[in-house]
């Protein structure tokens, strides 16, 4: 199995990917710039100490090359990053860990999106693929600590059942994640509105905070 990072050359892109590979997974790093793409690639191999299991490219060429694609880009910029890139993802799982939200006057709040969420919004654009909302709640900063287990819980959501379940289960390789059943992509709208108020306590602790689910 590969798995693509759209995106992947920012800091959740390549908290994730690095994680990934470390479990010996094939990780793609995607970029318009082949250099973002290249220097991406070598900053994870200096934490994990290889990079054997990682390849660089073109946005294109990765999706094209993997069997699973995460996106990593910002919330305005996925409209016209995936209709371009909609033609190599017909039938394959597509992992968005967008969440619309608006940095202003130090002050973060969410984006108002036209559809219920960016997870939603997502799935329209892409209506062969089988989308899948998961890892809004972890702090990118968290991700990067390559050998510190992640103390949180993964919220997946997706309309597929096998895609839903296959996340499910690639987010427990990481280190210190349970994945929790969300249900369908809708409730997507619920896991994008915790993260601007954990990213609000974050600013007022100084902390990188994440959630548990408990009873289950």
């Amino acid at each position: 199995m590969r798995i693509g990072f759209i995106g992947g050359t920012g800091s959740e892109g390549i908290g994730l990917a690095g994680r990934f590979a470390i479990k010996n997974i094939e990780v793609g790093i995607g970029s318009r710039d082949i250099k973002n793409s290249i220097d991406a690639v070598n900053k994870i191999a200096k934490n994990i100490s290889s990079s054997k299991n990682l390849f660089p490219g073109l946005n294109m060429e990765v999706v094209r090359d993997s069997d699973i694609v995460f996106v990593c880009v910002p919330y305005d910029a996925q409209k016209s990053v995936f209709k371009e890139l909609k033609p190599y993802l017909i039938g394959k799982i597509v992992v968005t860990v967008v969440v619309p939200v608006m940095f202003e006057n130090g002050k973060i709040s969410v984006v108002r999106t036209k559809s219920s969420c960016a997870a939603i919004e997502l799935q329209e654009i892409l209506v062969e693929s089988k989308v899948v909302s998961a890892f809004q709640t972890i702090s990118a900063l968290d991700l990067k600590l390559i050998n510190n287990p992640v103390n949180s819980d993964v919220i997946v959501c997706s309309d597929n059942k096998y895609a839903l379940n296959t996340v499910m289960d690639l987010a427990e390789n990481i280190d210190g994640v349970r994945a929790i059943n969300g249900g369908k992509l809708s409730n997507s709208v619920f896991v994008e509105n915790i993260t601007p108020l954990l990213l609000n306590i974050n600013m007022i602790y100084k902390k990188h905070t994440a959630i548990r689910i408990t009873g289950i």
